[in-house]
């Protein structure tokens, strides 16, 4: 049996509440739509979920990982489409600019983005290469101090509505 601190249970009887009172009574009506959970989305990164893995510097948690699955185990409960949402901001869209980003992008995307103000994606997914970041054939260009890119990309979690998109591509053809 998997015993949880107690301020992770603590955590997860609080996150449960959030998804019963708010999350649960909008489920349907947000998949009948099919539109992406703005207003619920916001009250995600208002509550401080979207920036559980990251420093308190950035306005995070700094929450191990096992509270971040807490958080999300109780979310899918509730709704999987905005458990997935949710999933795509703190796990991919925001990790990229919190590791290789300069201070000055975190700064101007990542904390917004966990606050829930900017909505954060990543692009990976290739038609020929599926999620196979080795296969990928996307390409950045260097241009003077900016990339070009060339490429495409398909189903991207959240992109019609996405602030900052992080695209995965090539800047090199040769070897991996």
């Amino acid at each position: 049996m998997i015993t949880f601190t107690p301020e992770q249970e603590q955590f997860r009887k609080a996150v449960a509440r959030f998804v019963d009172a708010e999350v649960v009574p909008a489920a349907e009506a947000i998949d009948e739509r099919a539109e992406f959970p703005t207003k619920l989305f916001k009250r995600i990164g208002e509550l401080g979920y979207l920036g559980l893995r990251y420093p308190e510097a950035y306005g995070g948690a700094g929450a191990d990982m096992v509270t971040y699955c807490l958080f999300a185990e109780e979310l899918a409960r509730g709704s999987l489409s905005v458990a997935a949402a949710a999933a795509m901001q703190s796990l991919m869209g925001t990790h990229f600019v919190y590791k290789h980003g300069s201070e000055d992008l975190r700064r101007r995307y990542l904390v917004p983005a966990l606050r829930g103000d900017l909505i954060a994606t990543f692009a990976l997914t290739e038609p020929n290469a599926g999620s196979d970041v080795a296969a990928i054939t996307h390409a950045a260009e260097r241009r003077g101090d900016r990339y070009v890119l060339r490429g495409t990309k398909t189903w991207v979690t959240s992109a019609p509505v996405a602030d900052l998109l992080t695209v995965a591509a090539k800047t090199s053809t040769s070897g991996a």
